[in-house]
């Protein structure tokens, strides 16, 4: 399959899927979020793979959903919640495939990118790192399971001041926080990644998409509950005159620097 806005490459019984707009900060629209959830079947169906590598294009890993094209739309609640829905699709598909996701973030992770770096079962940083709620900054409430994952993660009271004061976790933060499981040097970060995928893909590969899921099976019906909860909240924050407001000044922000 061509996709327009990421790309998926295979390297043995590695995958690796990079998203690919690196001039929007790979932000998130409607079409990177179909072809996100359409690469993650499509790697699924390889028998040989079982490894995901979950990387960005440019100095963004991903700075969440594209804020541009929401202040643009002419109904906003709809396009948040058709948005909220597809990313919604994708990252479900991320916490139930066999496949064994390893984020790997040499930058920003904000927003629904922070989402995607928190559904994967490993993250890899670089000191470039960053991660980011950013949905308050918008006048917007969690999605892509941020307002689910970050408590049990990060702890309720950090997770609170992520979403709620805009604090910002570096990369010592988030080791510290169990938000990544490993820093290396930027330089470093793919080759560390490339190593890690291979060490897993070397074991009892018929045991680690069964491991995963086992280990996940107590929260995942809560989970996908809960991400329908975030998709109807988000999109009911369109009919705040504030988040209109503060969706159109960060576009046209985005816009003067482009």
């Amino acid at each position: 399959m061509t996709y327009r806005h990421l790309t998926l490459e295979y390297d043995g019984a590695l995958a690796r899927l990079t998203l690919n707009r690196p001039d929007q900060a790979n932000a998130l629209g409607l079409v990177l979020a179909e072809e996100l959830y359409a690469a993650l079947a499509e790697a699924e169906t390889r028998t040989d793979c079982h490894v995901l590598l979950l990387q960005g294009n440019g100095r963004f890993f991903c700075a969440g959903g594209d804020v541009a094209a929401m202040a643009a739309a002419a109904d906003q609640g709809g396009f948040l919640k058709e948005l909220a829905g597809k990313l919604h699709e994708a990252v479900l598909a991320l916490a139930n495939s066999r496949l064994i996701s390893i984020a790997v973030v040499n930058g920003p992770a904000a927003g629904a990118g922070l989402g995607l770096a928190l559904n994967s079962d490993f993250v890899l940083a670089s000191p470039r790192a960053r991660f980011l709620s950013a949905y308050a900054g918008v006048g917007l409430t969690p999605d892509c399971g941020v307002s689910y994952l970050l408590p049990e993660l990060a702890g309720p009271r950090r997770a609170a001041e992520m979403c709620l004061t805009g604090r910002v976790a570096n990369h010592a933060d988030a080791l510290e926080w169990g938000l990544i499981n490993e820093v290396a040097a930027a330089e470093d970060l793919a080759r560390r990644a490339q190593e890690l995928g291979q060490q897993l893909a070397a074991g009892a590969v018929a045991v680690l998409g069964p491991t995963k899921r086992l280990l996940r099976a107590r929260s995942l019906a809560a989970y996908e509950a809960h991400l329908q909860e975030e998709a109807e909240t988000i999109a009911s924050m369109a009919g705040s005159a504030d988040t209109r407001e503060r969706l159109a000044a960060f576009a046209a922000r985005s816009n003067s620097q482009n």
